[in-house]
C-alpha cells in the first residue's frame, strides 16, 4: 500500500473513500483491521506515519503483532479497549459545565506510543518541488502559490506548541500512560521497528529518496537514479554564473563518480574491483541484498545531496555579489565571503566523495 493509498483511509474524522472495503482489506492483518473499521480506530495520520518510520502496513501480519496488558515501552504501541466500555471525562469543571460518562466502543483506539511515551503529532502539506514527481515534470504553482503534495506530513514526538493532537481518541485526561491504564479493557499492540523484521522495508527506500533529495515516487533502478540526478545538476548548471573557481567540473566528477557507484550497487552494470570493496561495507547490515544496496545508496546519495546544496548555495552568493558589486562598487561586494565560505564546503564535500567517506 502506497503512502497515497494510505492518505485515502479516513475513519474517526471522515469518509474513508469511495471503496471502504478495498482499502481496509489491503491489510494482511485482521488486527489492524479492527482498528480501521466502523469510524472509531486509527486514520490515515497514523499509518502515513508508520510508513516513515519503515513499516509496510501492507505486509506485516497478527503473529507479528504482539498484544499485551501493559506496554513494553518499546517500538510502536497501539493502545486500544477489546471491549465496551464506558469512562468518565475528566475535563474541568465550571458551575456551566460538569464531566460525564463516555461510551466507548470494542476496539476503539485509545493512543499510540513510541518506546513508552503517548505520541503527539501535527500534520502539514509540504511544498512539490520539480522534482518530486517520478517522471521528473516541472511542477507549476498556481495563481495562489505553488502546488503542494495531497500526501500528510506526519511530524509526531514529545508534546510541544505544534504536536498539541494524539492519535486515536485524544481525550483529556487519558493522554498519559497512567490515564490509559485506568481504562477497563485496555490492551497494547506491539509492533518492533526492528530492522529485521520482515514488514520493514518501506524506510530503507524512503531514507534513500530522502537522503538524495530527489523525491522520486519509485526509486528501483540505477536508470531513474541517473535521470532525476542529471536533471537535478542541469537545473544548477543553468543557473550557472560566471564560476572563478570552476567549481562545477569537481562537482560533475564527483556526480559520475556517486552515479557509478549506486549503477554499480543497483544492478546496473557489474561493479569494478573498487567499487566492490565499497559496496561491501555495508553487505549484512541489514535484512535483505536488497536492504544492504538501499542503504548503501542512501549513504552515497546523502554525500551527493549535500554537495549539490553546497554547490546551489555558492551560486546564489556568487549572483547576490555581482549585484552588489553592480550598486555599490567590486570593492563592496558583501557576499563574497558568502562564496568564498561555500567553496570551502564544495572542496570539503568532493574530498569526501573521492575518499569514499560514506556513512552508512
Amino acid at each position: 500500500m502506497s503512502l497515497k493509498e494510505l492518505s485515502k483511509i479516513k475513519t474517526r474524522y471522515g469518509s474513508i473513500g469511495t471503496d471502504k472495503k478495498l482499502v481496509v482489506e489491503a491489510f494482511k492483518s485482521g488486527k489492524l483491521r479492527a482498528l480501521t473499521n466502523d469510524w472509531r480506530g486509527l486514520d490515515s495520520d497514523f499509518w502515513s506515519y508508520g510508513a516513515k518510520l519503515g513499516i509496510q502496513w501492507d505486509q506485516i501480519t497478527d503473529q507479528e503483532i504482539e498484544t499485551n496488558t501493559k506496554p513494553k515501552k518499546k517500538g510502536i504501541e497501539i493502545a486500544y479497549i477489546d471491549r465496551k466500555t464506558t469512562i468518565k471525562t475528566r475535563n474541568r469543571e465550571t458551575r456551566y459545565s460538569r464531566n460525564y460518562d463516555l461510551g466507548l466502543d470494542k476496539f476503539t483506539t485509545i493512543s499510540v506510543l513510541k518506546d513508552g511515551k503517548p505520541l503527539w503529532y501535527t500534520k502539514s502539506y509540504k511544498p512539490l518541488t520539480p522534482v518530486m514527481t517520478a517522471t521528473g515534470r516541472q511542477v507549476k504553482g498556481t495563481r495562489y502559490g505553488g502546488r503542494r503534495s495531497n500526501i500528510p506530513d506526519i511530524d509526531a514526538g514529545s508534546r510541544s506548541y505544534r504536536k498539541s493532537k494524539q492519535f486515536g481518541l485524544n481525550q483529556l485526561g487519558y493522554q498519559s500512560l497512567k490515564g490509559m491504564m485506568d481504562i477497563p479493557g485496555i490492551k497494547f499492540h506491539h509492533i518492533s521497528l526492528d530492522e529485521d523484521q520482515p514488514y520493514m522495508g518501506a524506510g530503507v527506500k524512503r531514507q534513500m529518496r530522502q537522503a538524495a533529495q530527489f523525491g522520486a515516487a519509485k526509486f528501483t533502478t540505477d536508470d531513474e537514479f541517473k535521470r532525476i540526478n542529471q536533471q537535478y545538476f542541469d537545473e544548477l548548471l543553468r543557473e550557472k554564473l560566471n564560476d572563478p573557481k570552476n567549481l562545477d567540473k569537481k562537482v560533475k566528477q564527483a556526480a559520475k563518480y556517486c552515479n557509478d557507484l549506486i549503477e554499480a550497487a543497483l544492478g546496473g552494470k557489474k561493479p569494478t574491483a573498487k567499487a566492490q570493496k565499497i559496496i561491501d561495507m555495508v553487505s549484512g547490515k541489514s535484512s535483505s541484498p536488497e536492504g544492504d544496496a538501499y542503504r548503501f545508496v542512501s549513504g552515497v546519495g546523502d554525500r551527493l545531496a549535500s554537495l549539490y546544496n553546497y554547490y546551489g548555495y555558492y551560486l546564489s552568493a556568487l549572483k547576490k555579489q555581482q549585484e552588489e558589486e553592480k550598486k555599490y562598487g567590486k570593492e563592496m561586494g558583501f557576499s563574497r565571503s558568502d562564496a568564498e565560505g561555500y567553496a570551502k564546503d564544495i572542496n570539503q564535500q568532493y574530498n569526501i566523495i573521492m575518499k569514499n567517506q560514506f556513512r552508512f
